[in-house]
């Protein structure tokens, strides 16, 4: 197994680098106020996509009621309808649904295909039972009126010594 799937933090407390953010999602998650449309914004790597696993898991949302969605290769309008299609049924076997679009700035933002307005009609009308990750390394290439609608979550880029000290306690074992 590679090590950075054998590594990959699988709790908050896993999570190196980013206490501000933890400590944020910690506080919401224990006076049960997780806003159901969260944007993540972030350099490469800094650990928005794994945050975003381990919130949707604290939610309680199954394996089967979770959707990663890389915008870079799923970026029209069709995904939104696909989305749209599905988010009003009950979650399979957790508590809730969730979707994350990876790189969520991909979204298209033509005339006629406008993936990025179709998915502000979702995010206005989302059910009690799903939430809405965006994680992007570019939030301003997404449309002022989505993310009105997010609450914004910087991660910000991990220091140097805190990785190497981390390099190390992970080659030590």
């Amino acid at each position: 197994m590679e090590l950075y799937k054998k590594y990959r933090p699988k709790r908050l407390e896993d999570i190196i680098g980013q206490s501000g953010a933890v400590n944020i999602l910690s506080e919401m998650i224990e006076s049960n106020r997780i806003p159901h449309s969260i944007m993540f914004s972030g350099g490469s790597g800094v650990g928005k996509t794994s945050i975003s696993r381990i919130l949707a898991k604290m939610l309680g949302c199954s394996p089967m009621d979770y959707d990663e969605i890389k915008a870079s290769e799923s970026r029209g309008i069709d995904t939104i309808r696909e989305i749209s299609s599905r988010m009003s049924l009950s979650p399979l076997q957790g508590k809730c649904r969730v979707w994350c679009l990876d790189e969520a700035a991909n979204l298209t933002r033509r005339t006629g295909g406008d993936a990025q307005t179709a998915l502000l009609k979702l995010l206005e009308d989302t059910p009690s039972h799903v939430y809405f990750f965006l994680c992007t390394t570019d939030p301003h290439k997404i449309i002022r009126t989505i993310r009105d609608r997010c609450s914004p979550m910087t991660i910000a880029p991990v220091s140097e010594d805190v990785l190497k000290a981390h390099i190390q306690k992970v080659a030590g074992k």
